[in-house]
């Protein structure tokens, strides 16, 4: 029988309730145990933040390149930023470049992105 789970400080107890979410008690409590025993096993391998993410080695895996008909491509324009909250954007953007989530690109194709502010600030 798998132990209970041990909450550390990359995965907290509070998250741990989050992630496995049984309030319909889909899982029997051995499950449950079973899954946070295999969490905490690999704990080396999971990034809860985006500075702790990593990338698959392009040896193992090439870039996808996807074949296209011939067309024009697209250039839309951005939904106006709140001049309020473009410091805050701008901060939060450039992390995601920062830790490898965003990438700088040139391409031809540009679409409409918008920012959601959550609840919670």
């Amino acid at each position: 029988h798998p132990p209970s789970y041990q909450p550390s400080s990359k995965i907290p107890q509070e998250l741990f309730d989050k992630i496995i979410a049984n309030e319909d008690n889909f899982l029997w409590p051995e499950e449950v145990k079973l899954f946070g025993q295999v969490l905490n096993n690999n704990l080396p391998a999971i990034a809860t933040q985006d500075s702790e993410r990593g990338v698959l080695r392009e040896d193992y895996f090439s870039d996808y390149i996807i074949p296209l008909v011939d067309h024009e491509p697209w250039v839309e324009k951005n939904i106006p930023i709140p001049p309020g909250e473009r410091a805050a954007i701008i901060d939060a953007v450039k992390a995601k470049i920062q830790s490898g989530v965003y990438e700088p690109s040139q391409a031809s194709y540009r679409s409409r992105w918008f920012w959601v502010k959550k609840k919670s600030g």
